[in-house]
């Protein structure tokens, strides 16, 4: 069986989608007795701006997966990683698309026609023989929003990196962060993980860092992702005098994500809604207690491994965290449970999961 693999375009900038990309070339290849992976390429010489962008994405992009169908023997399946690139899939080809989230469904960020053409392309997941879900959360969102039915829903869950994301020496960790490795000495740090999107909820985070500092706590909230103040967060964190309570670490490398976990304290995710949320089984594999929001898919991704609260209980969220980074019996718990949860996620079984949704797929062209 060849399966044609089709990305995101690379010009979307698309960290998590990018990083799923990766994740699926490290570990298909060892299925290749099952299935011969064609990592197909977009021509994007025309993506460098935005119509030229939509140009390639929904006009050419479709046209180069079909050309490459048809000269591909015998019949691929087509794979496409993403719910947004819906319009790829087409009837005369089997096919089997991943969706990680529909938010612009539950909480958009999009308007107007951008959110009206995210949702067609959506919602040409219908031609796909099979959606993979990355949680069961989304699965029953995929039934309620495009009306896909369960036999054709297959949940596979995100795995671990476990080379990447493990606990480290402490010395290992200082050298890939040295300057969070020293900020640990003087403060207790909180992690978060991320773009600053409002589902996220970002000011539940930075209300609770203000709440412990005003208990005489010396807490610090670690950024790694976007810029708080430079997506419009600056004036709040002026206002909640936090302007050096904040290490901004921007976009890093998966190890020194990895080594933020490991230097930090505990990491907050108190995210409004997530299709999987990735950097809380990351966080536990590195032994970092985790806080979330009661919200979403996050306690089905979280187990027992994490404390819960409810997504804009500040006072709540505060207590949670102050509990996981002070309190040793406390903190044991959690990162046990932690270990524990995390060993329901790989990314070998995910990979059986595409197998068995190629298959079927192409059982039922």
């Amino acid at each position: 069986m060849k399966v044609i693999l089709a990305p995101v375009l690379r010009a979307e900038k698309w960290t998590s989608i990018d990083l799923l990309h990766a994740n699926y070339l490290a570990t298909l290849p060892q299925f290749r007795d099952e299935a011969e992976l064609v990592d197909f390429q977009p021509d994007e010489s025309l993506a460098g701006s935005r119509i030229g962008k939509r140009l390639v994405r929904d006009v050419l992009y479709p046209m180069q997966i079909r050309r490459t169908a048809k000269q591909t023997s015998p019949r691929p399946v087509l794979h496409v990683i993403d719910h947004s690139y819906g319009h790829l899939c087409a009837a005369w080809q089997p096919s089997v698309i991943t969706c990680n989230d529909l938010n612009h469904f539950t909480a958009p960020a999009l308007n107007g026609l951008t959110l009206k053409l995210w949702r067609l392309r959506v919602n040409q997941m219908r031609k796909a023989a099979r959606v993979v879900c990355i949680s069961g959360q989304l699965a029953s969102e995929v039934q309620e929003h495009v009306g896909i039915p369960s036999e054709r829903i297959i949940v596979a869950h995100y795995g671990i990196d476990n080379a990447c994301f493990r606990p480290l020496p402490l010395e290992e960790a200082a050298a890939k962060l040295p300057q969070l490795a020293a900020e640990r000495e003087r403060s207790l740090l909180v992690l978060n993980i991320g773009s600053n999107l409002s589902r996220k909820n970002l000011p539940t985070v930075l209300r609770a860092i203000a709440m412990l500092r005003e208990r005489g706590l010396p807490v610090k909230l670690v950024k790694i992702g976007h810029n708080l103040v430079a997506d419009g967060l600056g004036p709040f964190i002026r206002e909640l005098k936090l302007d050096d309570a904040i290490i901004e670490l921007g976009k890093i490398s998966p190890d020194q994500v990895a080594a933020a976990c490991n230097l930090c304290h505990a990491l907050h995710f108190p995210s409004m809604y997530e299709g999987f949320g990735r950097p809380t089984i990351e966080a536990q594999a590195a032994g970092l207690p985790c806080v979330l929001a009661e919200a979403s898919c996050m306690h089905e991704i979280g187990g027992e491994g994490a404390l819960y609260h409810a997504p804009t209980d500040v006072e709540a969220a505060a207590a949670h965290l102050q509990s996981a980074m002070t309190d040793s019996s406390t903190r044991e718990l959690l990162i046990a449970a932690g270990f524990e949860n995390v060993k329901r996620f790989s990314w070998a079984n995910h990979a059986r999961q595409l197998i068995r949704a190629w298959k079927e797929a192409a059982a039922d062209s």
